[in-house]
């Protein structure tokens, strides 16, 4: 047992020796918690969204079979279609490549909003074949908070391609990337 009596030597010592512990105890967490609001604090000001960074479970690279040489040089003009709202209260449903044109073997990257999915619902990308069918992209991705996505593939086929996400119900507008 610890002797914390204030009529001995060993009990002063021990008394004094708790205090110290208690503080740096309460001082750490402080420190702590001051960093802690520090950071978030910072990530925020400089503008980072945790919500618009693909998880690598929902957004994994990917390639052709069809993977070709590439030249010329990729434009950052994003390109997309988008319908009018359904609703003033609903926001419309959008689906946007990131680039109007890459090289082949470039990273194609898209964003979207699929309104009344919610978080979780599972989109699936599409690319439109050359009859004019749409054919399963090998990428999926997950829906998060108001329907947002996010994704990206890399494809090696040549040509102006048009993309789509779809599911649970869910067409969206198509995004056309002219790859070369």
């Amino acid at each position: 047992m610890l002797d914390l009596s204030k009529e001995t030597a060993d009990g002063a010592r021990n008394r004094l020796a708790v205090k110290i512990v208690l503080g740096l105890v309460v001082a750490g967490a402080a420190i702590g918690l001051l960093m802690g609001f520090a950071g978030a604090s910072a990530m925020r000001s400089l503008g980072f969204d945790p919500e618009a960074v693909p998880s690598p479970a929902t957004s994994a690279p990917t390639t052709d079979a069809e993977d070709e040489p590439a030249t010329g040089d990729p434009t950052t003009a994003p390109t997309t279609t988008t319908p009018p709202p359904a609703s003033p209260k609903q926001k419309a449903a959008a689906f946007t490549a990131a680039q109007a044109s890459v090289n082949a073997g470039d990273r194609i990257e898209f964003t979207g909003r699929a309104p009344g999915l919610g978080a979780g619902a599972t989109l699936q990308i599409q690319r439109k074949d050359e009859t004019g069918g749409w054919s399963d992209f090998p990428v999926t991705t997950q829906t998060r908070k108001g329907g947002k996505f996010s994704t990206w593939i890399v494809t090696g086929r040549t040509g102006r391609w048009d993309f789509r996400a779809v599911g649970e119900g869910f067409s969206s507008p198509v995004a056309t990337v002219e790859i070369s």
